[in-house]
């Protein structure tokens, strides 16, 4: 394995404590492990809930969705799916920045480019689940006697938050790029 080169070109390690070098592998394993689970976790839900939690979920008695049909649980398990899908490659890619930070490296240039996945990933899941929502009502109520197909349309704290959280990493990682250009153009100079 190559030694990671940090932003400013060099091969420097900086010196963490244990305590701080396993946070950061556990850290890394933590995000793995959900970048793993995320995926199946959705589709078992989706295709296990019970019929009366999705019409509690929906807000629809059992005589106006009287049945949700394999169909309608694999296409919710899909748009489920397509929501956790850029979290779960965002999780993964936090744990290349996490290892560089393991390994004494967090400026590498690696390290950065993971950190930007990350964001991305979150940025793209926040996205996904404003449309998916839509998507979701539009899938479980397929079966709905007519006038009780819902549209819906859901902006919540948890997608707002994920949202900002993605860009507040997105200006750290903006940040950290933009410090490691200033100090290598500083550099050149000594």
């Amino acid at each position: 394995m190559s030694t990671p080169i940090d932003a400013f070109g060099t091969a420097s390690v900086i010196d963490f404590t244990p305590r701080q070098i396993l946070l950061f592998n556990g850290l890394g394993v933590t995000a793995v492990a959900f970048a793993a689970l995320l995926p199946p976790a959705v589709v078992l839900y989706w295709l296990t809930i019970a019929p009366e939690d999705i019409r509690a979920l929906l807000a629809l008695t059992a005589d106006v969705l009287p049945d949700i049909s394999l169909g309608q649980r694999l296409m919710a398990a899909i748009v489920g799916l397509s929501t956790v899908i850029p979290l779960a490659w965002g999780l993964s890619r936090l744990r290349t920045c996490l290892s560089c930070f393991a390994s004494g490296h967090p400026f590498a240039t690696e390290g950065i480019s993971g950190l930007r996945g990350f964001a991305l990933g979150a940025m793209l899941a926040a996205l996904a689940q404003l449309i998916g929502h839509t998507l979701m009502g539009l899938v479980l109520t397929m079966n709905a006697v007519p006038g009780h197909r819902q549209v819906i349309v859901r902006i919540d704290a948890e997608m707002l938050l994920l949202a900002l959280f993605a860009g507040i990493v997105a200006s750290l990682v903006w940040a950290l790029e933009r410090a490691s250009l200033i100090a290598e153009e500083n550099s050149q100079f000594v």
